[in-house]
């Protein structure tokens, strides 16, 4: 008779496990994964106004999420605003870097280093955080043609550059074709 109950009682448990899994679940839409369509929101760009991501005009897209306060984010940075510029001059296409900051404003010295070319957003509100679900700092969304993310690079280390420009290329050679 005990076994019984145990045996109810473990069965019992495991339903409501399932059950708070598929809610938690449901509470955050925003999982993006490979083969997902951007999160369509609106960001305060750094020089001031809005900006929707769906609105800028380029062929491929990465998206990183930045902290001032992480050091392997300013590395990170760093060299993807490098491959970007890279792929865009050799390939002749429009290929665009906007960096998402959270945690305050970035570090002045970097925006004026990385110049115009990138697209700084803040991220006052953790409305980005949320939609993206970057998990890691750094972390970098590659978006291509309908602005559908092709490839997700969490952290920053060996191999990171050759990995982030190598789909970067295949991107924008697979667009011209």
């Amino acid at each position: 008779m005990h076994l019984v109950r145990y045996f109810l009682l473990l069965l019992s448990l495991c339903g409501v496990i399932a059950m708070v899994a598929v809610t938690s679940a449901a509470e955050s839409p925003y999982r993006l994964r490979i083969g997902d369509h951007a999160p369509d929101i609106e960001l305060t760009r750094l020089e001031g106004g809005q900006l929707r991501l769906s609105n800028v005009n380029r062929q491929s897209l990465a998206v990183t999420f930045y902290s001032p306060y992480c050091e392997p984010c300013r590395r990170e940075l760093s060299v993807l605003a490098r491959v970007v510029a890279r792929v865009a001059h050799d390939t002749g296409s429009d290929v665009r870097l906007a960096v998402i900051v959270t945690e305050g404003p970035p570090d002045t010295s970097l925006v004026s280093k990385l110049g115009r070319s990138v697209i700084w957003l803040l991220d006052d509100n953790e409305k980005a955080k949320v939609a993206f679900d970057p998990r890691t700092l750094p972390c970098t969304f590659i978006f291509g043609a309908n602005d559908i993310v092709r490839h997700i690079n969490r952290g920053f280390g060996p191999q990171y550059e050759t990995r982030v420009e190598g789909w970067l290329r295949r991107l924008v050679s697979n667009k011209k074709r």
